[in-house]
């Protein structure tokens, strides 16, 4: 694992193709998706890592529209490190749970606008459409356990079986599979 100053977003100092970038960006850089967008121009195989001195959902949201593989704050410890190198490693996006909820939520406003998610989930049970369906809509496990009466380990049992039939990662690719957003909202929110 390699870091490297905002000042590596030069081109000339990118790395390879196929590489991870952690681009630490601090009060000074004002624009920090347009340097996702310049080093995913210069390398585009290069995946890139946001660490932020002070995160926020609206950074976190435009440096992952501009392109970048994961945002995090630059606080983060060396485990978090290593989980968001695996994740990004085995093609997965690294958010953190407030911008993963608000993904979600924001994916939610689609749902119920596809025919395709609907006949996907026949190949679940009941309650495993029931919780699949809370997900795509935004719901949280603790609120998915309240409304249906269960609990919340029960839930992520759900989950997991509904992951492992639907054949997705994470409760984004789940809500985004059910939603069947067009293409290009897919590729807005996950590059």
């Amino acid at each position: 694992m390699e870091a490297r100053p905002h000042a590596a977003a030069d081109e000339r100092l990118a790395p390879p193709g196929g590489a991870l970038l952690w681009l630490h960006v601090d009060n000074n850089v004002k624009n920090p998706e347009a340097l996702v967008e310049s080093i995913r121009k210069a390398t585009p195989g290069c995946a890139v890592v946001v660490l932020s001195n002070v995160p926020h959902d609206d950074e976190g949201l435009a440096v992952l529209e501009a392109g970048a593989a994961g945002y995090t704050g630059a606080l983060a410890v060396a485990a978090v490190l290593r989980n968001i190198e695996a994740v990004i490693a085995n093609g997965g996006l690294w958010v953190g749970p407030d911008l993963l909820q608000r993904l979600l939520v924001a994916l939610g406003r689609h749902a119920g606008r596809s025919a395709r998610g609907a006949a996907r989930l026949d190949r679940l049970s009941p309650r495993e459409s029931e919780v699949a369906r809370a997900v795509a809509a935004g719901a949280t496990n603790k609120e998915i356990a309240r409304k249906l009466a269960i609990t919340e380990r029960t839930v992520k049992a759900h989950l997991s079986q509904v992951f492992a039939i639907l054949k997705v990662r994470d409760r984004l690719q789940l809500a985004i599979y059910l939603n069947g957003l067009p293409k290009e909202a897919q590729s807005r929110i996950l590059h």
